[in-house]
């Protein structure tokens, strides 16, 4: 009987040097770093908006949705064409203002404390209860504006000055006249 011969089995082999593994490694790293970039380019243009009009959409579905579920007055459409598919009110019914939050407690002697120092100093301050039922926090507020980029100036400049953080918000008018307000 004849011997069987063992099949070979295939098998690729690679030596490399040192030089041709540093190479090598200097290559995968660029393929990587390549990779990373074209990454964050890629994100960066995908997230970014394409024009302007997408932000004012953005915010124009959120005022909507807002109004909605009832957490915000209803927008006031002043003839833009971008808002003329959401429900809007006429200007003489509903108006609303912006203000800056730069406090909110649980106590209301403290919102009441917070007023006074503010007013020690010179701004318009009021403060008002929560809303809703669960919501039992006294927010304190500074200032009433009738564009945001007046809200924006001055809310840098309280974080520049007096080193807070305000936080703007936007009420309608009628919640100016039911404030409470320190003595």
């Amino acid at each position: 009987m004849a011997g069987r011969k063992p099949k070979r089995k295939f098998t690729i082999r690679f030596e490399l040097g040192l030089g041709g593994l540093l190479g090598l490694g200097v290559l995968v790293f660029c393929i990587f770093l390549w990779m990373f970039l074209l990454g964050i380019w890629s994100g960066q243009t995908i997230l970014s908006p394409a024009a302007p009009d997408n932000n004012i959409n953005a915010l124009a579905r959120l005022t909507a949705d807002l109004w909605e579920k009832g957490k915000m007055a209803a927008p006031v459409n002043h003839g833009n064409e971008i808002l003329s598919g959401l429900p809007t009110v006429e200007k003489e019914e509903v108006d609303s203002l912006f203000t800056l939050q730069v406090g909110a407690f649980r106590d209301s002697g403290k919102a009441v404390e917070m007023v006074k120092k503010w007013r020690k100093r010179g701004y318009t301050v009021f403060s008002m209860p929560g809303d809703a039922a669960e919501e039992s926090l006294n927010r304190v507020f500074i200032g009433k504006f009738k564009n945001l980029a007046d809200a924006n100036a001055k809310a840098a400049a309280l974080e520049n000055s007096d080193n807070i953080r305000a936080y703007i918000t936007l009420l309608p008018e009628a919640a100016f006249d039911k404030k409470v307000s320190a003595p």
